[in-house]
């Protein structure tokens, strides 16, 4: 999913921000006319309604007028002069709005259309409202631009924590199974239909976008991708190479930032089973405690005596994309194993399954 051009304000913006803005300040005007003597009654509740219609009517253009002068031009020379010129317009026409207002209010009501104009003290007030309104009104536009903007810093952000993985990912790919396709192609090995076929699911579920544009993915997908990722380890590192899989299948459809769960066993692969002399084991395990996802592997490599365990690269982006995702319901280790030797890695997250 690209960052594509979207609205300013966030839909919810739109359907409680606004319409709570104006309750608010209906009620308000009500307040102040009920403080400075008037009685509630529909005079009252007309007046209210008319001035805050005007400022709603008023406040567009300055909305537009936010829209065409973005906060990322706020350095500009001409950025603060044409917002002392946006007030002293919008000052004007608000009073030229609230004039036609309270003379459509008195019209509505029976009486004959006359464009009411303020004066005196209550001239004096709404021109300092006015002030104050459009200062909320640029604020809370250049702080729905900001909100967008950090969103789409943060897809950016995740689009290419995913790149870095498929880059580190690809090159042991391509040229390890390569060759060890070759070979079982060379040899008519049975084997080699069934390591084609892994490998071109793995290379597709590397490459595939996502739909939903979190790159998100289910357990199940994940689990699927791990499981062709270490059968094609395997052609490589042959017996010494096993693995135990064990997945609680209630949590098939929780979704997790895709391409999280293969890193993890890539590095179990790369750095300890890999290094250390003889066969070697790795754990891969997600079980349900309550609504929490405990997703581990281990293995009994070298643990703690590998010098630049649990700093790689990969490691490091899942961690991180888990923890945009996840935020503090996170809880994530990575360390040496204290039965055995060996490293253990294990993230636990809440369930969240697509509806």
């Amino acid at each position: 999913m690209s960052a594509s051009a979207s609205p300013i304000a966030p839909a919810w913006t739109a359907r409680f921000l606004v319409p709570g803005a104006l309750l608010l300040m209906a009620t308000s005007y009500l307040l102040v006319f009920i403080a400075d003597g008037s009685r509630l009654g529909m005079p009252v509740i007309r007046d209210a309604i008319a001035n805050t219609t005007a400022a709603g009517v008023a406040a567009v253009p300055v909305w537009q007028l936010c829209r065409l002068a973005p906060w990322r031009f706020a350095a500009r020379w001409w950025f603060i002069p044409l917002h002392l010129v946006g007030i002293v317009v919008f000052a004007v026409a608000w009073y030229l709005t609230i004039a036609t207002a309270l003379g459509s209010a008195g019209w509505l009501s029976g009486g004959a259309f006359q464009l009411q104009y303020l004066r005196g003290p209550a001239l004096h007030w709404q021109a300092m409202t006015s002030l104050v309104l459009y200062f909320a009104v640029a604020a809370s536009c250049y702080t729905a631009q900001a909100i967008r903007e950090v969103r789409q810093s943060a897809l950016l952000l995740r689009q290419a924590e995913v790149s870095a993985l498929r880059a580190q990912l690809d090159p042991h790919l391509l040229f390890n199974t390569l060759h060890s396709l070759l070979e079982l192609v060379r040899s008519g090995d049975a084997r080699a239909d069934d390591a084609i076929d892994r490998f071109a699911r793995v290379a597709r579920y590397v490459t595939e976008g996502r739909d939903d544009g979190r790159g998100m993915a289910s357990l199940a997908a994940e689990w699927q991708m791990a499981q062709d990722y270490v059968a094609l380890e395997s052609l490589r590192l042959g017996e010494r190479l096993g693995c135990d899989f064990t997945l609680d299948e209630s949590l098939a459809g929780v979704l997790m930032p895709a391409l999280t769960l293969q890193p993890l066993v890539e590095n179990a692969i790369r750095h300890g089973v890999a290094p250390r002399p003889g066969p070697g084991r790795i754990e891969v395990s997600a079980r349900r405690d309550d609504d929490v996802v405990t997703l581990r592997v281990r293995d009994d490599g070298l643990g703690a005596t590998a010098v630049t365990r649990g700093s790689g690269a990969g490691l490091a982006l899942v961690r991180r994309r888990l923890q945009a995702c996840f935020g503090d319901r996170l809880q994530f280790s990575a360390g040496p194993r204290t039965d055995v030797g060996g490293w253990c890695v294990e993230a636990r997250f809440p369930v969240t399954s697509a509806s």
